[in-house]
């Protein structure tokens, strides 16, 4: 008797449990429908791979360039200059003394001297001088004027002098001006290399014209000095001062080799010119 009752509550709990069982899985069902599947969807997000920004053809230092090359042929090589020019002409700076542009009808790369003038076909961008496919000269040009680094080295691939530039100046060079607040007007530009005095140095009036230039080597003063008069509109020169042609020269002492008056007569010359 005992055993059918226990046996008949067992068979009334069945239903309510099977009952419960459906339920539970009918909600775990709707759960999964309602709610999203967010780790697949991130994996399918994180999947695709950025996009790369493209690297504009030609475009240096802001400006857009055109692709050019000389060509020169001669018995012992075959000589190529690969660089980039400007597509219209600029205005070129006014105190630095060699500008490169590209003489398209002498087909050549040739420099001046800055004054502010419009120049077409600046060279602008990247250079590269080989000489029987040996790269000899290599550097980076902006607005015609050397910048960055640049190698040079012989055809033998030997590297024998390195430079760096600075907006067509030595980049360690000390450079003061007449108005330091805006920088545009440059007074005196004393090169440096190494920690050293190296290379050419210029005095400029305050009308950008030249008032001394020479060479430093070693910290010391060699070659020729030239003074200019301070005229309107115009460069001539005044006199001239000889140092040692050579550093190591202790024992040289300095001299004028010629004056000029302001209307560009001579009017000394040193018995030492021979």
């Amino acid at each position: 008797m005992r055993k059918a009752f226990f046996l008949l509550i067992l068979l009334s709990l069945i239903p309510s449990r099977i009952f419960g069982q459906e339920k539970k899985d009918k909600k775990n069902s709707i759960e999964e429908i309602e709610k999203p599947d967010i780790r697949y969807r991130k994996e399918k997000e994180d999947s695709v791979a950025d996009a790369k920004l493209k690297k504009k053809k030609n475009f240096y230092f802001g400006e857009k360039t055109r692709k050019a090359f000389t060509r020169k042929n001669t018995r012992n090589a075959l000589t190529f200059e690969l660089f980039n020019v400007l597509r219209q002409p600029k205005q070129a700076d006014k105190y630095v003394r060699r500008i490169y542009y590209h003489n398209k009808r002498e087909r050549k790369v040739v420099s001046v001297r800055g004054r502010g003038q419009v120049i077409n076909r600046l060279l602008h961008g990247p250079y590269q001088k080989t000489v029987d496919d040996v790269v000899v000269e290599e550097g980076m040009y902006y607005y015609g004027m050397k910048h960055g680094t640049w190698m040079y080295q012989k055809t033998d691939s030997i590297l024998y002098e390195k430079v760096h530039y600075n907006k067509g100046w030595l980049q360690d060079s000390e450079i003061t001006y007449y108005d330091e607040a805006t920088k545009t007007r440059i007074k005196e530009v004393m090169p440096y290399r190494y920690g050293k005095r190296e290379g050419e140095y210029f005095l400029f009036f305050q009308s950008g014209h030249i008032a001394v230039r020479g060479f430093y080597v070693f910290n010391r003063k060699v070659g020729i000095w030239e003074e200019y008069h301070n005229l309107p509109g115009i460069n001539r020169i005044k006199k001239q001062i000889q140092y040692p042609p050579k550093f190591h020269f202790k024992h040289f002492k300095p001299y004028i080799r010629k004056e000029w008056n302001r209307n560009a007569k001579p009017t000394y010359t040193s018995a030492q010119i021979k």
